[in-house]
Formats: structure tokens, C-alpha cells, sequence
């Protein structure tokens, strides 16, 4: 076998030496073709902003660094409460301009390039804000709320919208001379679309420099007083030294009244009804086994809706609800909840309880009043026959 193929090789070679064929070049390699999985590369959106707002928020006058504004692109949309109601595209601006010693909203001190800052606690003129999502507390729930730069593609019917958190890039502000400002740049988020904006109108900027740009909750929202019929539930908890006083002295009872719609057999109540969540100081030595201790028990107020000052940590005080804490709410309060959710309630500030007891078997007096200007009475007797549910 290898005689017989080294003698075809040979014959193939006389072959194309008699023909004088001369062979043609190889073809250089190529590199193999990737598959892209069938990718197409995104044709970046150019949304026709025709609507744009100014507020400006002014500095802080120790530091004397930059002045804080905030300017809104959208498209034709409705607005409505002051939110632009889709389908269309929103674009949040938030930028370090120049200061103003005058702390005033002159446009003269607008114009010019943004860039981002060196690091999140860079506040220097000619940066923008970098996009962050925070926190804020409503009454039965936690909201996420875009703020600095951010982009939103608001669906119909609706001013919600998932914010693409602007975080790379620049754009430059623009006086035009005539009255009218151009804002044009490109940006990039945490979605990873370069996002194209270009819009041309006059400023007329809206001064909220000696307002916060947060949200303020109010505490209350009672309209009337509040009777505190068909509270048939019952639920004591002891949370023991709950201020870390390292004091024996007092112990923290909260009670939980409630009508029937309500859950109490979690953490936090849930369900539907009315409620009263009632904080008291009592004795160290008390046992919740035994009920509540009778007595008087009066207001102990906290510092700014904050802070309890020790000094009020005694035996026979009703707590004070801590100002600004909805979804984890301590202190006193009442409450109307719906499937979980606040419908209305009130901050507990002033009043008293009055605990009257026959062996296991309370009457609890209640003449409480909110935080609201004017002030509303959260009033009524509440009974139990016998102990109270732990």
C-alpha cells in the first residue's frame, strides 16, 4: 500500500508539470465569523422635548459653593397636580451652578457646561447631581423616589414611570441672547441607553430656596375627632427597657386596640378597621401577665417629636407617637388601616389614660388629642372583663 501511493503522488506530479499550469494563490485566511445571537444594536431615542421648567433651590451660605437647580424636559403631555400625565418622556436635570450671594433665582448665573462630579460629596460648580433612588415614608408604606438626574418613559394614563438614574456624561446650558436658554447634552444611566436631549424656551424659575426639595408628610390628617367605639380587641406587648435607660425603674407596655376587621397576631397590624396603638411607661416591676397597672397616666413629650428626654421615662406616662415614622410607627397613634393600608390617622401629643381595675378585668378612660392645629380628640371608655391577650 505505501508503494501504490507514493506512485500515484508521482504521477500526479508529471501530470502538472506537463500542463504548466500555473496554481493559483491560496486565499489568505480569514478570521471566523462570531455569532451576535441575532443582536442589534439599540438606535438611541431623541424624544422631542418641548416643555421645560426651572426651580431653583438656592445654597447653603456657610460653604458659599454652588447653587442648587433643578430643570424638567418633557414632551407634549398633560399635566396634572404638576405631574406630566403620559405616554410621553420625562428628563430631571439637577446641576451645581455658580453661587449667588444674593440667594436669588437670576438666570445670569445658569449658563454654562455640566459635568459629572469627582465623587458623590462633590458639590462644586459646573457638576450635575448623579441620579439616586431614596426613600421616602408614606402612612402604610415605603415609597422609592428618583432625585438629581434621571430619565423616565412615562406609559399612558399615568404619571409613574421606572427612572433611568442619569450618572455619566455632560450637557451644557445655553443663553441664547434673546430671552431663551438651549439644554443640550447627552447622558447615561443605569440602564445603559445613551439618552439625547435637546430643548429650547425661556426660563421662568420657580424660587423654592427656603423650601426642602423633599416631600413633607403630614402627621395627621384627621379632619374631626375620633370616638373610640367597637374597639373589641385586645393585645398587650412588653418591650421591656425599650429606651436602653440600663434602669429598672419603668418598663414599656404597648396595647393594641382594635375593631374586628383588624389582624393583631403579627408584628404589625393588618387587615381593615380602626385601631389605637398605645404606648404607656409603667412600674419595672410590672408583669403583663397581670394586666395593666391602675393609675393616671399623663403626656410624655418628646424633644422636636424625636427624643425622649430620661427625665420623662417614669412610671404612669402615656408615650408620645415619635414624629415622622409611618411604616414603623412608635408611640401613639391612631390609625384607620384598609387591607394594611393608612386611610386616615393621627399623631398622638397631648391627654391622658385613665386604667381603673377590678382583679383582671380593666377600664380604660382615654381622652387624647393629635398633633393637628387645631388639635382633635381621640376619646372614648374601653372595657374588658377579664385579662388582656398577650
Amino acid at each position: 500500500m505505501k508503494k501504490i501511493f507514493v506512485t500515484v503522488l508521482m504521477a500526479a506530479a508529471a501530470v502538472c508539470a506537463c500542463d504548466k499550469v500555473t496554481p493559483e494563490p491560496e486565499p489568505e485566511p480569514q478570521p471566523p465569523v462570531e455569532d451576535d445571537g441575532g443582536f442589534e444594536e439599540p438606535v438611541p431615542d431623541r424624544p422631542d422635548y418641548v416643555n421645560l421648567n426651572l426651580i431653583y433651590y438656592g445654597g447653603d451660605e456657610v460653604e458659599s459653593s454652588a447653587d442648587y437647580w433643578v430643570i424638567n424636559l418633557y414632551t407634549d403631555m398633560e399635566v396634572e397636580a404638576g405631574y406630566p400625565v403620559g405616554p410621553g418622556q420625562f428628563l430631571s436635570l439637577a446641576v451645581n451652578a455658580p453661587y449667588n450671594a444674593a440667594q436669588e433665582p437670576s438666570l445670569n448665573y445658569l449658563a454654562g457646561e455640566y459635568n459629572a462630579p469627582a465623587n458623590s460629596m462633590d458639590a462644586s460648580e459646573g457638576t450635575y447631581v448623579q441620579g439616586v433612588l431614596y426613600e421616602i415614608e408614606f402612612p402604610g408604606e415605603t415609597v422609592l423616589r428618583p432625585d438629581g438626574c434621571f430619565f423616565g418613559d412615562i406609559p399612558a394614563g399615568t404619571t409613574d414611570f421606572e427612572a433611568d438614574l442619569l450618572r455619566e456624561g455632560s450637557f451644557t446650558i445655553t443663553d441664547n441672547g434673546d430671552g431663551t436658554f438651549t439644554v443640550e447634552g447627552i447622558m447615561v444611566g443605569t440602564e445603559y441607553m445613551k439618552r439625547y436631549f435637546s430643548c429650547t424656551g425661556k426660563f421662568d424659575p420657580v424660587d423654592n430656596s427656603q423650601d426642602d426639595p423633599g416631600t413633607e408628610i403630614p402627621n395627621t390628617n384627621l379632619t374631626s375627632d375620633v370616638t373610640l367605639d367597637g374597639m373589641t380587641q385586645a393585645r398587650l406587648i412588653d418591650k421591656g427597657d425599650y429606651f436602653f435607660t440600663g434602669e429598672d425603674n419603668y418598663r414599656l407596655f404597648l396595647l393594641y386596640l382594635a375593631e374586628p376587621g383588624v389582624d393583631l397576631s403579627q408584628d404589625w397590624p393588618s387587615g381593615t378597621g380602626r385601631l389605637l396603638h398605645l404606648e404607656l411607661f409603667v412600674p419595672g416591676d410590672a408583669d403583663p401577665a397581670d394586666g395593666i397597672p391602675a393609675g393616671t397616666y399623663t403626656m410624655a413629650n418628646r424633644i422636636g417629636g424625636t427624643y425622649m428626654d430620661k427625665e420623662s421615662i417614669v412610671p404612669f406616662r402615656v408615650v408620645e407617637g415619635a414624629a415622622d415614622v409611618f411604616e414603623y410607627n412608635t408611640g401613639t397613634w391612631y390609625q384607620e388601616i384598609d387591607d394594611g393600608m393608612w386611610i386616615s390617622y393621627g399623631r398622638i401629643t397631648g391627654g391622658t389614660v385613665c386604667v381603673d381595675r377590678d382583679g383582671d378585668a380593666h377600664t380604660l378612660t382615654i381622652e387624647l388629642t393629635d398633633c393637628g392645629e387645631p388639635a382633635h380628640r381621640v376619646s372614648g371608655v374601653w372595657r374588658t372583663s377579664g385579662p388582656i391577650s398577650l
